[in-house]
């Protein structure tokens, strides 16, 4: 018995001092475990864990896969709402597993720079602070079962009431300290007027290659003092954050407009047309699909070998929908909860292993961000990158995006870069009144490149 109180006591001074590691073994305060009638097992202690909140498109599970998020009824949407509207967006997701959870979900308001803002849940969220996903659904006839989640937002029980960028975040009931994916969307309250156009550099240098976007903000009901450091533009293409431009000053002060009309610092590279692929039947080899073979309870479809694009002329021969992606199937009718998961191969030859930068496959595939399943490996054998990603079926834009070392994004190194690419642009209006402690939404404008030659 003496025996057995000196133990307990050695227990509870190890257990107050060694907090900080995720698991403690006490296996050492014991040669036989038997003599005290408990396991070690029942002895390990975990601390909570947190997970760390990412302001950007991200999973954090890996069973997490295809999440969407656009406006109701229109997949190539981008997520943005009105906030004079009764418009609403349909966010949904695929869990690869067969046991229902209770998800729930919110919205964090973030500043202009996707950073949270100073403003409490109760200044911006009408009602809760959290909505159940109630929508659930499992796969049919598919060799991959999932559990497939859909919801309304915003839903009855909770509403944004201010403009601005906002971080929806989905977690288990009662985790939300521990989210399972995280997407950005938008609120704009409409306060100015924007024209804008795209057109070719002005730079002579750069003519040929890039795109120049010029415009005016017109605010005839909205005053702004200070522009120069209450308005915050951001411009973005085809929906990628990764490049977009922000921090630019207008060059004119009118009473009522604003102008913009620079020759740097508002340019972009035209890029290329996207490449695509077409996995929505098995049952025949689409455009770009070289293979399609059933191993180890998994479709495989390997496309054929892509090819480096940077010193090749300008060629449109397809029409791309500018890097999104379209979930469908053709053996099926709901393609939500028929549509299969295959392993997408993709290959691209090159000489030598790339030392300043990584090559991933980019876009919507990718939920326009640069995860680690995404990023494509050198086979020095066959000198080519490769990669497998797991994909639901559907139609696919992607194309391949050098992240350097230090970041920086660049699409030209293997896509090239032409003034003839087709691309959208979106032009962010933010402004944050003298004493406010938040970035309004005040505008928000799309321009298209099409029709520059």
């Amino acid at each position: 018995m003496k025996q057995y109180c000196f133990y307990i006591f050695l227990l509870l001074i190890f257990t107050a001092c060694g907090g900080a590691k995720e698991t403690t073994d006490y296996s050492f305060l014991y040669e036989d475990e038997d003599s005290l009638g408990i396991t070690i097992d029942s002895l390990e202690i975990e601390e909570n864990s947190v997970t760390e909140i990412i302001y950007n498109n991200h999973i954090y599970q890996s069973q997490i896969h295809t999440v969407l998020l656009h406006p109701f009824g229109f997949e190539l949407g981008e997520p943005i709402l009105d906030l004079q509207k009764t418009d609403s967006l349909l966010l949904s997701f695929d869990e690869l597993d067969s046991d229902y959870k209770n998800y729930y979900y919110t919205l964090i308001h973030c500043n202009a720079d996707w950073t949270p803002s100073e403003l409490l849940e109760s200044e911006y969220l009408e009602g809760f602070t959290e909505e159940p996903i109630y929508t659930y659904e499992s796969s049919f006839n598919t060799i991959q079962s999932y559990i497939h989640y859909e919801s309304i937002i915003p839903g009855e029980n909770m509403k944004p009431t201010l403009s601005g960028n906002y971080l929806l975040i989905v977690f288990e009931e009662g985790e939300r300290e521990n989210p399972v994916l995280s997407k950005r969307m938008m609120i704009v309250d409409e306060k100015v007027r924007i024209e804008a156009e795209v057109k070719r550099a002005t730079n002579l240098v750069q003519r040929n290659y890039q795109h120049e976007i010029d415009f005016v903000i017109q605010h005839p009901n909205h005053p702004i003092n200070n522009p120069f450091n209450n308005i915050h533009v951001i411009i973005e293409q085809n929906s990628r954050w990764d490049n977009s431009i922000h921090g630019i000053q207008a060059i004119f002060v009118k009473t009522d407009e604003l102008i913009y009309d620079l020759e740097y610092g508002n340019l972009f590279d035209g890029g290329n047309e996207y490449r695509y692929f077409d996995t929505k039947s098995t049952r025949y080899f689409s455009e770009f699909v070289k293979n399609i073979e059933f191993i180890n309870d998994t479709t495989i479809v390997t496309l054929r070998t892509d090819n480096k694009r940077s010193f090749q002329r300008y060629s449109n021969l397809w029409q791309d929908i500018n890097g999104k992606k379209l979930i469908a199937t053709q053996e099926g009718r709901n393609p939500s909860t028929e549509a299969d998961y295959h392993l997408v191969k993709f290959s691209l030859p090159y000489e030598h292993e790339i030392t300043h930068g990584d090559l991933y496959i980019h876009g919507q595939i990718s939920d326009y961000n640069f995860p680690e399943s995404h990023r494509l490996k050198y086979n020095k054998e066959e000198k080519k990158y490769e990669v497998s990603i797991y994909l639901k079926q559907g139609f696919y834009n992607y194309e391949y995006v050098l992240k350097k070392k230090n970041g920086n994004t660049l699409t030209s190194f293997i896509e090239g870069t032409h003034f003839e690419t087709r691309n959208d642009y979106r032009i962010f209006i933010y402004h944050r009144k003298t004493g406010s402690f938040y970035d309004q939404l005040i505008g928000i404008k799309k321009v298209s490149s099409k029709g520059l030659f």
